[in-house]
């Protein structure tokens, strides 16, 4: 499962990241940002709302099939839980009805869905002014404004290690982006502020979106598809307001790149190229979403930290090898500052996985301690003084393993 879903991360990722700097650099000359963004939304819409409507189709062929199912593969205990619950889940279940009917506020979905449409934006119209290479790195920094904002909004707080990991972040994103400006690659102070805006308005996102799935029970399926359908008229307002929509249109209906087309050149794609490398654009982003996502829930934070900085690390390096970006050693050594914190990053997250794993099989074996007391309680007749004593040596071995 591991390697399915790495894999997938990967081609997905790396894909959708040669896609990328294809289209904003080779097809549409670095113009296009917002009509790019539009078809990104237009794609993720069309993609989430499948798969919404996948998972309530399995869901309602599981209720139809579960009585067979039940009294095939089910075993007795699980039979007798349901048992015991389903008075209360009886009584429950018109209030649970009515607060499934109770979705997330409108106005929720709007806010989130303006800071979406503006960093998705900005981060498009920012591959005007910086290199691809330079994106990456700057949007890999999303832990500076992760941080930042759970410090103002929920009021989190974290170590001196913590931000030294975020300072030889930014000193390696800042080494690399001084390289850019001093050579002949594509650099300009207002792609910066733009990825710096749209950086911002993502680790807003981050803190709002966990808080809002977790106080209205919302299913993640349901919240990406309202995000980004939301989301998607949003963008195309602003793109039919600026001129891009308009012109967009005219670039995928005509032959050619977008600079063959302004320079009357020979036409190097066809209108059909075009436009399958605009869907696979918006299938590969959404699909490498969606393999982190697996690795995350399945095998932890960790891995798909290790797993990402593996990503990052291949897609720079690509972009370099593909494309005509100018590498220098100041750029390497900015690169390699930037990766040995994504490292320690990693690392520290495995640190604190290991002890909330001692943690948890200490909290576990207390628990079945106190349940054996309660099974050997038989009427009149009680072994707990004998359990308790076994019970204290088990429980000093288990704190000294934490």
């Amino acid at each position: 499962q591991f390697l399915i879903s790495a894999g997938g991360t990967f081609c997905f990722s790396l894909l959708y990241g040669y896609l990328q700097e294809l289209i904003s650099v080779e097809l549409c000359n670095r113009k296009l940002g917002l009509f790019l963004a539009a078809t990104q939304f237009t794609g993720y819409t069309i993609l989430s709302y499948f798969f919404r409507n996948l998972d309530k189709g399995v869901a309602i062929s599981s209720d139809v099939g579960g009585s067979s199912a039940a009294s095939s593969g089910m075993s007795f205990s699980r039979r007798l839980r349901r048992l015991k619950n389903w008075g209360r889940l009886r009584d429950r279940s018109a209030q649970s009805t009515a607060g499934s009917v109770k979705t997330v506020p409108l106005e929720l979905y709007v806010g989130l869905s303006v800071l979406r449409a503006i960093d998705l934006g900005m981060t498009n119209l920012a591959m005007q002014y910086v290199n691809y290479p330079t994106k990456t790195l700057m949007k890999s920094t999303r832990l500076v404004f992760t941080m930042l904002f759970g410090v103002i909004i929920t009021k989190k707080r974290y170590n001196a290690a913590d931000y030294g990991i975020v300072g030889l972040m930014v000193a390696g994103l800042a080494l690399f982006m001084h390289a850019d400006s001093t050579s002949s690659a594509v650099f300009q102070p207002v792609g910066i502020v733009m990825l710096t805006i749209s950086l911002t308005c993502d680790g807003a996102i981050s803190n709002m979106s966990e808080a809002i799935m977790n106080k209205y029970n919302v299913g993640q399926d349901e919240f990406i598809f309202r995000l980004y359908s939301i989301a998607l008229l949003f963008v195309c307002i602003a793109a039919s307001a600026n001129g891009d929509l308009r012109h967009g249109l005219a670039y995928l209906s005509t032959p050619g790149t977008l600079k063959e087309m302004d320079e009357g050149l020979a036409p190097t794609w066809s209108i059909q190229g075009k436009i399958l490398t605009m869907v696979l654009f918006s299938t590969t982003g959404f699909f490498g979403s969606s393999c982190s996502a697996a690795i995350t829930k399945s095998f932890g934070a960790l891995t798909m930290s290790i797993t990402s900085t593996a990503r990052k690390a291949t897609t720079i390096f690509l972009s370099f090898a593909l494309f005509p970006n100018e590498c220098t050693s100041e750029h390497i050594f900015g690169i390699i500052l930037f990766i040995a914190s994504l490292v320690t990053k990693s690392l520290r997250a495995s640190k604190r996985g290991r002890h909330h794993q001692h943690k948890q099989r200490y909290a576990q074996v207390k628990q079945d301690d106190i349940s054996r007391d309660a099974a050997y309680d038989c009427g009149s007749i009680s072994l707990a003084p004998l359990q308790l004593k076994m019970r204290g040596n088990h429980l000093a071995h288990a704190h000294d393993v934490v």
